[in-house]
């Protein structure tokens, strides 16, 4: 597989940093990513599916939209998100660690080890906001990577997502770096949901190994960042890559449309993340619609600090798509009914051929659009979550009139 580029600019860095100007699309040197293309055509080619799935696919825990957060310093203070994202029925993805580093080095909020996230977690959990966590993967040192993956995921987290990206400062490793990390991972969490976060644009697929993270992980998140995407040079790779730019340009619509069609072939359930600078709303409603016709369940905001409020109301307004779930050794439908945040009578109406007693093993039942009120679960007890999510509050914030605080670098 190429080896992966140095780059001068981060894409998270410019879009933590300046909101979404497509500076990205420069390598170093002020070289084009088209140019490149040009000169290593190769770099561009389709990576084989999978020859085989070892992962038995399941449902995403909790499947509900998630608000990515970098860091509290830059995202906003602990409690407001929490109880912002607890009044959307969404859940969060949080940063725990870069590479083999716990983000309590960079961050003053952040954990610094396994208590410090399970930590966080009771503190989001018992507002009954779901926390899912996401990590920078490097290969640097596989088996610890794996063993840190699976502290998050002991101490709580509901789902990791591993960011496997080529630029500098993120994927070092190998193909073969890569399956070492995976084995191991597997070793430990063998059950546990594992999402693999890339961007999406056809020409950088090529420069990580995707296909040896679609093998041991459930899902692909691509980063779908239109409005970072916006720029010449990229109008001109997509093209090259057999993506014929509309007249419109490079719009949401269009960029989860591609992302749909170049990832369909690792034979994982997709979970696009959208991009929170973008405006006008229309452009969410646009990237939504285009998630759930690619049969995505749930879409991420990349991210709460960027956000305009407008998106939370959007997707509180735009439930999760009806999605499935695979029965469990152990399960009976009112500890399904529980998990996910339903009722039996639901499950039934949803399903029409089960009764109380036709639940199995490997059966999949399918998930109501609509679900019931979130739960805490305390001393091993599910409670209703007091929360007035029929509340519609409304926000004054117009798009494009954010204030986004300048960053360096996004670790």
């Amino acid at each position: 597989m190429p080896q992966p580029r140095a780059r001068l600019v981060s894409r998270r860095s410019v879009l933590a940093g300046i909101g979404g100007v497509a500076a990205a699309a420069l390598l170093p040197g002020g070289m084009s990513r088209t140019a490149a293309a040009e000169e290593s055509p190769s770099l561009y080619a389709p990576q084989p599916a999978p020859d085989s799935v070892p992962r038995a696919l399941q449902s995403r825990p909790d499947p509900r939209h998630l608000a990515w957060v970098w860091q509290f310093e830059a995202d906003g203070d602990p409690a407001k998100v929490r109880d912002t994202l607890a009044a959307h029925g969404l859940g969060i993805a949080l940063k725990t660690h870069d590479g083999t580093n716990w983000m309590g080095r960079y961050s003053k909020t952040g954990a610094s080890n396994p208590a410090g996230v399970e930590g966080i977690v009771r503190f989001f959990e018992q507002a009954g906001v779901p926390v899912h966590a996401w990590a920078v993967v490097k290969g640097q040192d596989p088996l610890k990577e794996a063993q840190m993956a699976s502290d998050v995921l002991s101490a709580g987290a509901r789902s990791l997502f591993l960011d496997l990206e080529s630029y500098d400062g993120f994927w070092q490793g190998t193909s073969t770096s890569a399956m070492r990390f995976g084995t191991e991972l597997r070793r430990l969490r063998p059950s546990s949901w594992v999402s693999t976060s890339v961007d999406a644009r056809p020409w950088e697929l090529p420069r990580i190994p995707l296909t040896e993270f679609a093998s041991f992980t459930d899902e692909i998140a691509p980063q779908t960042y239109w409005n970072l995407f916006k720029s010449a040079p990229n109008v001109k790779a997509y093209q090259k890559s057999g993506d014929m730019v509309p007249a419109s340009g490079i719009t949401s619509a269009f960029v989860i449309q591609s992302a749909m069609r170049h990832l369909r072939s690792y034979g994982r359930p997709i979970h696009p993340i959208g991009d929170g600078t973008a405006g006008p709303l229309s452009a969410w409603g646009d990237f939504i619609n285009g998630s759930y016709g690619g049969d995505a369940e749930t879409v991420s905001v990349w991210r709460y600090g960027v956000a305009d409020p407008a998106i939370w109301r959007l997707l509180k307004d735009t439930p999760p798509k009806s999605s499935s779930y695979l029965v469990r050794s152990g399960d009976s439908l009112p500890v399904i009914a529980t998990r996910l945040n339903t009722t039996v009578p639901a499950l039934l109406a949803e399903n029409a051929s089960l009764t109380q007693n036709t639940v199995s093993m490997g059966m999949r039942l399918r998930v109501p659009a609509k679900t019931a009120r979130p739960t805490l679960t305390v001393d091993g007890r599910a409670r209703p979550l007091h929360l007035d999510l029929a509340a519609r509050p409304r926000f004054e914030t117009p798009l494009g009139s954010l204030k986004v605080q300048t960053l360096k670098t996004l670790r």
